[in-house]
């Protein structure tokens, strides 16, 4: 007997709904607190990095780089900052939130998105689903570990 392939698979949806719960787990009680941020080393004044993120995700900025020694909690940051944006997201028309760790992903600079998403157990044709019809905020981590050579 020949099935169709798309009755068995999980939807897009309910795979996003299965992926934001796996990211919300297991913060129960953890506590988290915003990091303060120059925005450059020598500055004077300082602010909350979280505020400042979130004002770029309203605007129409493309690119906010986090920089910082090894050790400062740019990664915990980026973690609290996925966590935070699941939590709010909204499936009608929110933007995914996706955490890439990029030393994970084995040629970022050519499909970081669906790499991720293959990782998570999407489909070629979920991937290109979501690749045409939502948007994407990405949290790309550990750059300076990924040895890229090439702008992302």
């Amino acid at each position: 007997m020949n099935q169709d392939s798309s009755k068995t698979e999980p939807d897009v949806e309910t795979l996003l709904c299965q992926l934001r719960l796996e990211r919300l787990q297991g913060r129960d009680g953890d506590v988290y607190v915003s990091p303060r941020a120059k925005a450059t080393p020598r500055a004077a004044d300082d602010f909350d990095l979280t505020t400042k993120v979130q004002e770029f995700l309203a605007s129409d900025g493309k690119v906010f780089l986090v920089l910082g020694d090894s050790g400062t909690g740019k990664s915990t940051f980026n973690r609290a900052l996925e966590i935070s944006l699941w939590d709010k997201h909204d499936k009608t028309n929110g933007r995914i939130p996706l955490f890439i760790h990029l030393p994970a992903i084995e040629e970022p600079e050519r499909d970081l998105i669906a790499e991720r998403l293959r990782q998570v157990n999407f489909t070629e044709s979920q991937i290109l689903e979501l690749k045409l019809h939502r948007e994407f905020i990405l949290i790309c981590d550990g750059y300076d570990e990924s040895q890229q050579t090439r702008n992302l």
